[in-house]
């Protein structure tokens, strides 16, 4: 009897694993959880390897609110966004070693960084696919004074309001699978490897401390040295 009830076992627990990889009900209508990318660089200006540069970015969610993450190896430094609408924050944070800076934003603001970005147009060309079980749109994306044509692709099946607030891509309704950002002369592929359905902390949520504010302008020219150090 146990060994004819083995392999009935194995197969039960692989469907399961197979069903929660391809996305069940519970992940294609989730609104807590955090999503895990990977960062390839498609143009590195900074004279360091891409080793000791961002090599990944941690997106962490419920419902309206967000912690978006970029971390490097080196010290402390990278760059996070809190969002939280109700309690009125759209901040941008800094850590360049031992520099903390932050700006404080409004829900009509671009993050600084992303002025390499203004001005782009994004167009659905109809092409469908599946990128961590959820089913994800293609669409065209054109930067004025850029002859390259890119792509991105983005799914509406991760229930969350306005995740692209503050970003270069406000305009799409839906959450970013595989997309670039173009920080100065830095371009960065970001391709999602994992999706967790878990609770997040009030604190990822929450207004920083000890940060020294600054201006729009000042914390943009500080992200561009970062990246390009």
């Amino acid at each position: 009897m146990k060994n004819r009830s083995l392999p009935l076992f194995t197969v039960m627990m692989l469907i399961f694993l197979l069903a929660s990889c391809k996305g069940d009900s519970a992940y294609r209508n989730m609104r807590e959880g955090e999503i895990y990318y990977n960062i390839k660089y498609i143009s590195n200006p900074s004279s360091l390897s891409s080793d000791l540069l961002p090599k990944e970015l941690v997106i962490a969610f419920r419902n309206d609110l967000f912690n978006t993450s970029l971390r490097t190896p080196i010290g402390n430094s990278g760059i996070t966004t809190v969002i939280n609408p109700k309690e009125n924050i759209f901040d941008t944070y800094l850590n360049l070693l031992s520099f903390k800076y932050y700006f404080q934003g409004n829900s009509k603001d671009l993050q600084p960084g992303f002025s390499a970005m203004k001005g782009m147009t994004v167009h659905d060309t109809g092409r469908k696919s599946v990128i961590c079980g959820f089913n994800c749109r293609q669409a065209r994306v054109e930067i004025p004074e850029s002859e390259t044509t890119r792509y991105i692709w983005y799914t509406d099946e991760i229930r969350v309001e306005k995740p692209n607030r503050m970003t270069p891509y406000r305009e799409i309704d839906g959450v970013l699978m595989d997309f670039f950002y173009i920080i100065g002369k830095a371009e960065m592929q970001f391709t999602a490897d994992e999706v967790l359905v878990k609770q997040i902390p009030d604190k990822e949520f929450e207004k920083k401390k000890n940060y020294k504010e600054v201006s729009a302008k000042f914390l943009d020219a500080l992200i561009l040295k970062m990246i390009s150090f």
